[in-house]
């Protein structure tokens, strides 16, 4: 790329650099545009140019607004979140005790456990208990508390205290947005907790999204990709 000159085209540049939900560091930025750091920090320190540098990325101002609706996330990459789902429930063996986090992906693989699975399945996600509770031969522990529509989730100190007693074999994480370099992230500090206490609890621990979630970087950081056995889903992958 040349070097773009004036304040608005370093701005338009990065406009395209961020494209589609792409959050660049501001490092690579700076020389992709053949510019220093502090030319870019200065170019955006006002905000409303439509994109934002926060800690050190820089990304579109609407994807630091956008907000996490499950009503709405449920009718979005449909199949390749059943694909990625139906992966993740291959892993699951009868005598399993399962942890299924919220979001609208792990709904698939609640919908892919066969009845009479004997399996024990745990969840603070009330569309995931949903689909368990009506299962023969599957137990259901869900975690439950505040409910939290946007994200259909349960939240409470009861339910952390709850996972402390509870031996989960398997646990299959959801993510909104997962960044090589800051971790595996989410839209909602009240999630943080119960995704922290079900890895803690999980003998083996599955990161399980579809591919339109990884280089998005959200507001709450959970996990960090080595704390996984397997990333479900990560684009390339087979």
């Amino acid at each position: 790329m040349a070097r773009p000159s004036g304040r608005a085209a370093r701005i338009e540049a990065l406009r395209k650099l961020c494209a589609s939900g792409t959050i660049l560091h501001i490092a690579e930025a700076a020389q992709e545009l053949k510019t220093s750091e502090i030319t870019i920090r200065r170019d955006l320190g006002d905000g409303e140019n439509g994109i934002l540098c926060l800690g050190g990325y820089i990304m579109s101002a609407n994807e630091k607004g956008e907000r996490y609706s499950l009503s709405h996330a449920q009718g979005t990459n449909t199949q390749a979140k059943a694909q990625v789902a139906k992966q993740a429930a291959a892993m699951v063996v009868p005598e399993d005790t399962i942890f299924l986090d919220c979001g609208s992906t792990l709904q698939y693989l609640a919908a892919n456990v066969p009845q009479n699975a004997n399996v024990t399945v745990v969840t603070q996600a009330m569309n995931v208990a949903e689909i368990i509770s009506r299962l023969e031969g599957v137990s259901l522990i869900l975690l439950a508390g505040i409910y939290h529509p946007e994200s259909g989730s349960f939240s409470s100190d009861t339910a952390l205290k709850m996972l402390q007693e509870i031996n989960v074999t398997k646990g299959f994480f959801s993510a909104a947005g997962i960044h090589e370099n800051e971790g595996v992230t989410c839209f909602h500090f009240h999630e943080v907790a119960a995704k922290r206490a079900a890895m803690a609890r999980s003998q083996r621990r599955f990161l399980v999204s579809d591919p339109s979630k990884w280089g998005r970087l959200r507001p709450a950081t959970f996990a960090q990709l080595n704390e996984f056995e397997t990333w479900i889903g990560k684009p390339g992958a087979d």
